[in-house]
């Protein structure tokens, strides 16, 4: 290293001590990389303490309520000892529960203005929607005070999925109301053992292959395939994700003067007629599949092909499943048209601060303990990692990808991902139109009758709330 490269870093290093970005150990191992006398060392612990006992240190016993299990709840509490030992007077206590139900009632007790939580890990597409209520707190201003952390996380996390967090695109001016610690998007997951003793070459391309594997698959006498199609959310994310492949959208244009629905389109028909070729090879508990269902499905065996599922670290995990060896994943297949192409939705939750918290300075620290990388400590992100968590740190999926197969097919799934309108309406158009998704695959309606029901709800949706004024 040339002297001018140690001397910068041993100032970043002192910068950081002094700042509180960095804890003893922190400051004693860097320093000795560096080649730091004892005698330095100690001094700089001591210019550390000084400068800790003249800013206050936040505290409180904070609530953080996240969706049970791997990704959001667990990876929290994996970090949470190396936290305590930056912030010992900050404890957390965890209210969880299933994904599923987890999300309306996070919006359900934010617009009833509950100050019961300090910290929500909930999914981008209901951000729009808690901005609107006035829930949650702006983060902008906390990011800012530290400019190195922010530029770090900034360079590291791609714009389009910080995107996710502000209330308008950064290159509109937007600003932040979460961080996120994970990424993700809808991925065709395959069993590489039970292809190749079906005789299949690989993954779907198109979803006339995806029809075809179930078909071949469903010859052995047992159903095997599986996708999320519980009525609802779900069931409304998974067409939106094969109408998309097949060159539709939501609306012609989400601007003013248009948002004219885009189901009862060619599009939306070649998307439920997917579906219905689908349904005599699904395992019957995707009919009522959120991923509370499909997770423990694949890890058992039950399903072995799942051509859109959200992106997880469970079935890679062999204290979670005895094929972690032989599951494989690619991105979803793409309509077989000329437009067509690759169109998961993208997934991810964020560390959000709801407005009505009695503790905020706390639960931002925890927030941006989170989503630190290797420049603010290379064990928070394996502590992350290894807890089931899935970062957004473009450094971290690529770092252990080794350890999480999944971690490249994200990435390569990432650029032509679409993300849920952001919109305040976002929740109740997916509801909508994933009841009558429901309905059709169930054999309670027809196609035509349900495509064109989903327009008049969608419309009707966007007509209360004036967007087309």
């Amino acid at each position: 290293m040339q002297q001018s490269d140690l001397l910068r870093q041993r100032q970043e290093l002192v910068g950081a001590a002094v700042s509180g970005r960095l804890n003893r150990r922190q400051i004693l191992q860097r320093g000795a990389a560096l080649g730091l006398s004892a005698t330095a060392l100690s001094s700089l612990l001591g210019d550390a303490r000084r400068a800790s006992a003249q800013t206050p240190t936040p505290s409180g016993n904070l609530v953080s309520w996240a969706p049970s299990g791997q990704r959001w709840e667990l990876p929290q509490r994996a970090v949470y000892p190396l936290f305590q030992e930056k912030f010992p007077e900050i404890s957390i206590e965890w209210i969880a529960e299933p994904i599923a139900d987890y999300i309306p009632r996070t919006v359900i007790e934010m617009s009833a203005k509950s100050d019961q939580y300090d910290i929500l890990h909930n999914d981008y597409q209901v951000v729009p929607q808690l901005i609107a209520l006035g829930s949650l707190e702006p983060l902008q201003s906390y990011l800012e005070r530290d400019p190195d952390y922010m530029a770090d996380l900034l360079a590291d996390v791609p714009e389009n999925v910080m995107d996710l967090y502000r209330d308008k695109p950064a290159a509109d001016g937007g600003i932040l109301y979460g961080l996120p610690p994970d990424s993700n998007c809808q991925l065709q997951y395959y069993r590489l053992d039970v292809l190749e003793q079906a005789g299949i070459d690989g993954p779907a391309e198109t979803w006339d292959d995806a029809i075809e594997i179930a078909r071949v698959l469903a010859e052995s006498g047992v159903n095997q395939t599986g996708t999320t199609l519980k009525r609802g959310l779900f069931a409304g994310t998974v067409f939106i994700t094969i109408l998309r492949s097949y060159g539709g959208d939501w609306f012609d244009r989400m601007e003013p003067g248009f948002y004219n629905p885009g189901m009862a389109t060619e599009a939306g028909n070649s998307a439920m007629q997917v579906l219905l070729a689908l349904a005599p090879y699904l395992e019957a508990s995707s009919l009522n599949a959120s991923d509370d269902e499909s997770n423990p499905a694949m890890a058992n065996g039950t399903w072995t092909y799942a051509p859109a599922q959200w992106g997880g670290t469970t079935m890679n995990d062999p204290e979670f499943t005895e094929f972690y060896e032989v599951w494989a994943s690619t991105r979803v297949p793409r309509g077989n048209v000329e437009n067509g192409d690759h169109r998961p939705h993208m997934g991810g939750l964020g560390l959000l601060v709801p407005a009505f918290s009695n503790n905020k300075d706390a639960a931002w620290e925890f927030v941006k303990f989170c989503c630190s990388g290797n420049q603010q400590d290379p064990e928070i992100g394996r502590l992350w990692v290894e807890g089931t968590g899935q970062p957004a740190r473009a450094s971290l999926l690529q770092e252990y990808a080794p350890l999480r197969a999944h971690f490249p097919a994200i990435q390569e799934s990432l650029p032509t991902a679409v993300r849920y309108p952001p919109l305040p309406e976002t929740l109740a158009l997916y509801e909508t139109v994933g009841n009558e998704v429901a309905a059709v695959v169930l054999g309670e309606k027809e196609t035509e009758a349900a495509l064109n029901d989903m327009d008049a709800a969608v419309r009707q949706i966007m007509q209360d709330a004036g967007y087309y004024e």
